[in-house]
């Protein structure tokens, strides 16, 4: 018998056991409807999914985990699944009290690197990312448009390879803002660019250009911007910012 992937396993795991719950209700072996019956189930989806996600950060050397995302489900899903059991009492309306996880995800991203994640991939065609409290995009297909973005995110992890990317012979401006930003970046060589950016605690690389610390703001431009024709323009504005923009 061969075994499936890790991200299969856990699908499967979360279809069985969600599926033998059902059952067992619809059988009458136990006494909860439908709704509840979900309600029961879904913090341990949440936490499968959080232990898959950290594991894979953790392990894989295939860029397929998440830190930020499995540290998130691991504990709200634990935290949920605690509560179903009955060791303790928590609900959803009390997430606003694990904030402090950011300062955590903050620590381990310091102590293991930029680990890798789970992307969203948007539309070629798509102007805009989806904007919202937690942002998570990859852009590394063959050959996407690049083209003018402007969005504030509460907490926002971005992946542009734009060595990957059709360029359009014109400035593009890449406006980015927040509350904590997760930024990394490759450019091509023979495209100029330039960068403004602002955050009260940064870890800010462009090349060989380095800026880290507490209040920390960066500008910087490449030698040929002002005269080129094609060139990006980017402004990020985060409370955390952690910056990482090549050349290749």
């Amino acid at each position: 018998m061969k075994l499936r992937s890790g991200g299969q396993f856990i699908v499967a795991l979360i279809f069985i056991l969600g599926g033998a719950v059902l059952l067992l209700v619809n059988l009458g072996l136990i006494s909860m409807e439908i709704d509840e019956a979900i309600h029961f189930l879904y913090p341990f989806v949440l936490l499968l999914l959080g232990l898959k996600w950290l594991f894979e950060a953790w392990l894989s050397k295939r860029r397929s985990g998440s830190w930020f995302f499995g540290l998130l489900f691991t504990v709200v899903g634990g935290l949920l699944s605690a509560d179903r059991l009955g060791f303790i009492e928590f609900s959803l309306d009390q997430i606003i009290n694990l904030w402090p996880l950011l300062f955590v995800y903050i620590g381990v991203k310091i102590l293991w690197g930029r680990g890798p994640k789970v992307s969203v991939n948007m539309d070629k065609k798509s102007k805009h990312a989806k904007s919202g409290f937690v942002t998570d995009v990859s852009m590394k297909d063959e050959n996407w448009q690049v083209e003018d973005l402007d969005e504030r995110n509460g907490i926002a992890d971005y992946d542009f390879d734009y060595t990957r990317a059709f360029i359009p012979d014109k400035e593009t401006t890449i406006r980015l803002a927040g509350w904590v930003g997760d930024i990394k970046i490759l450019i091509p060589e023979d495209v100029d660019f330039s960068v403004t950016a602002s955050s009260k605690v940064g870890d800010i690389k462009i090349g060989n250009y380095k800026r880290d610390g507490l209040m920390k703001d960066a500008s910087y431009k490449t030698e040929g911007y002002d005269e080129a024709t094609r060139k990006l323009t980017f402004d990020f504005q985060f409370q955390v910012l952690d910056l990482r923009i090549d050349r290749v």
